[in-house]
């Protein structure tokens, strides 16, 4: 029967080997040759095995490899994984688990563009022989020698009981989270409207909930902690110093928690708890994200960005400056520096700061007391004292760090290292239909009443509200910001620059797509300003690095003060029907090239005509 095999075509052997030995398992045909999957109720139908098959004989080994290749180049790592990979031919069949190879998809220097079943590719041959002694690990069986051991295997790792308990790792911690979501979060006693309109968010529960052991949070740093048959959650400390935890249980009894937890392995192997939680981004919805700035830069630039600091302030700069990131997530942007003494990191959102605590006890290179929770946009930076000197309402900024900001000559050692929040009030896009604009996104803060006449036209961009109170309240301090180049050139910014006048020292710049959830094709630029020296911005010149941080040259930045491109275009409009043309165009930048186009006629939209004969 197995001499038989051998005569197949790849598609009638995948067909054979399914029904020989994966008959109790559903059987699915994708960009992945054979993939094996099993509906368990709740979770739905759940992958177990990504095979790729050949016929004939075969090198099972480079079968491995062109697997690994179509999984990274699809991104289906980011997707509920299977416990095994798998290689066949119509002689011999060979499994790995898939945790063997699962680093393989972060590494920077693998070209997961390439075509997969290119076997001579430059790629392909040097990931064959980087694998290589991962692949030799395999175990094989042949039908016809093995036929007995191959089912027993098969028996022992696929049936249900033993995938009960799925490995939770850093590549599917969120594909279980939209589980978790669809299945436990309602059965939480908590109106998450309610929630959401005070900062909670179920993320926070999901955690407590996965780094558990027996249904209790091994952590008590965690916003949420997960206490048998209950949450405990936003801890905070009373008038007398005692802590008060608010408690929710489950409507259900706590049936569909166990139902659901039942299936996965907890609490993740511990070299991924710090990854897990410093990813709590990826777990929050897009418009808290957004009006919180709450994205993740990516480690690339974090890098790239503490080189050019080097490079402009000398390799030993971090024992001679201070460094506040006031937009600071989970604390990534931090992840380079050593001196935890001089670095200061501050967020509006009380679970990042309990997520940073918990990654300090991992090993972050922070203080606990430098992390503190504080509002950019709302909060004071000083104590408020009475005529005798005396406090009557405490600062959330630390007293060293306020010291700092009182001295003029530390402020001048203070480099405000940021990637702030990049969401604008009032776009096309959120103000379609609406005429509304974003609720709690930029008009209703303290910075923005106080200096919405220095921003005009900017007022609406959160990232020019953190920019102009830096300026204005934080005087002669550096500026090392992530941001749009639009405070640069950009009409909108004009009166903005009139205010904003600081020494350009370097930067560069990188595609915006790089960074998590930024919508349009635009460069991000991270400059470095010297607050102290009052420049006027005329011209920058830029470093221009790939997606893969490959240096592309350079490019300048010019703020000419001219008329617009659009003003300019307006005086070639044709009022008449005699044209044979119209040119449709909005803001002359980047972020609106897809809306530049030549039409036979005007349409009913909201961009800039001009007509032409």
């Amino acid at each position: 029967m197995f001499k038989e095999l051998l005569k197949l075509s790849e598609e009638p052997l995948k067909s054979k080997i399914k029904d020989l030995y994966f008959s109790k398992f559903n059987y699915v045909g994708t960009k992945i040759d054979f993939c094996i999957t099993q509906n368990l109720g709740l979770l739905g139908e759940v992958n177990l095995l990504w095979a790729e098959a050949k016929q004939g004989k075969s090198e099972l080994k480079k079968s491995f490899v062109q697997l690994v290749l179509t999984i990274g180049k699809y991104k289906f790592y980011t997707e509920q994984t299977p416990n095994l990979l798998c290689a066949f031919d119509a002689e011999k069949i060979a499994f790995l688990p898939f945790s063997s190879l699962q680093e393989i998809f972060y590494q920077s220097d693998i070209d997961f563009s390439v075509t997969p079943s290119n076997h001579k590719s430059e790629q392909f041959l040097k990931l064959l022989k980087e694998l290589d002694s991962i692949l030799n690990t395999a175990q094989i069986f042949y039908y016809e020698k093995n036929d007995e051991e191959l089912k027993n295997f098969i028996k022992e790792n696929l049936t249900s009981e033993n995938i009960s308990k799925f490995k939770i790792d850093k590549n599917n911690f969120v594909s279980i989270y939209h589980k978790w979501n669809k299945m436990v979060k309602d059965t939480i006693s908590i109106d998450w409207n309610l929630a959401k309109e005070s900062g909670i968010i179920d993320a926070d529960f999901y955690l407590a909930d996965l780094l558990s052991n027996e249904n209790e949070t091994i952590s008590q740093n965690l916003f949420a902690i997960l206490k048998k048959d209950y949450y405990e959650f936003n801890k905070t400390k009373s008038h007398l110093g005692s802590i008060i935890n608010e408690r929710t249980s489950f409507k259900d009894n706590q049936k569909a928690h166990h139902e659901f937890w039942a299936i996965y392995e907890r609490p993740p192997r511990k070299e991924f708890w710090d990854y897990i939680i410093k990813r709590r981004d990826l777990l929050v919805d897009q418009d808290i994200r957004e009006r919180k700035g709450a994205f993740f830069t990516p480690r690339i630039w974090v890098d790239k960005a503490c080189e050019y600091l080097s490079k402009t302030f000398g390799e030993n700069y971090e024992e001679e400056y201070y460094i506040w990131d006031l937009a600071g997530g989970t604390g990534n942007l931090l992840a380079n520096f050593t001196n935890a003494k001089n670095i200061f990191c501050s967020t509006l959102d009380k679970a990042d700061i309990d997520v940073i605590h918990e990654r300090i006890k991992n090993g972050a290179n922070l203080f606990e007391n430098h992390v503190f929770e504080f509002d950019f946009l709302n909060d004071e930076f000083f104590d408020e004292v009475d005529d005798r000197g005396k406090i009557i309402k405490k600062s959330k900024l630390p007293l060293n760090l306020q010291e700092i900001l009182k001295d003029e000559n530390k402020r001048k050692k203070l480099i405000i290292f940021i990637n702030p929040p990049y969401a604008e009030a009032g776009t096309t896009a959120t103000m379609s239909g609406t005429k509304k604009h974003k609720v709690g996104v930029s008009l209703d803060n303290y910075v923005y009443e106080k200096y919405k006449d220095i921003l005009s036209s900017a007022r609406n961009e959160l990232f020019a509200q953190f920019f102009i109170r830096i300026y204005c309240e934080i005087e002669g301090a550096i500026l090392a910001s992530f941001s749009k180049l639009k405070y640069v050139n950009s009409t909108n910014f004009t009166k903005f620059r009139e205010s904003f006048k600081a020494k350009f020292l370097k930067g560069f710049i990188t595609p915006s797509y790089t960074f998590d959830n930024v919508k349009g094709n635009f460069p991000i630029g991270f400059l470095i300003w010297d607050m102290s020296k009052k420049e006027e911005i005329k011209k920058i010149k830029l470093d221009i690095f790939n997606e893969n941080g490959n240096f592309l040259g350079v490019k300048y930045f010019y703020n000419d003060k001219k008329e617009s491109i659009n003003k300019w275009l307006r005086t070639f409009n044709k009022k008449d029907d005699n044209n044979i043309g119209v040119l449709m165009a909005d803001a002359p930048d980047f972020q609106q090239n897809n809306h530049i186009a030549i039409l036979n006629k005007k349409k009913k939209c909201a961009f800039n005509f001009s007509r032409y004969q």
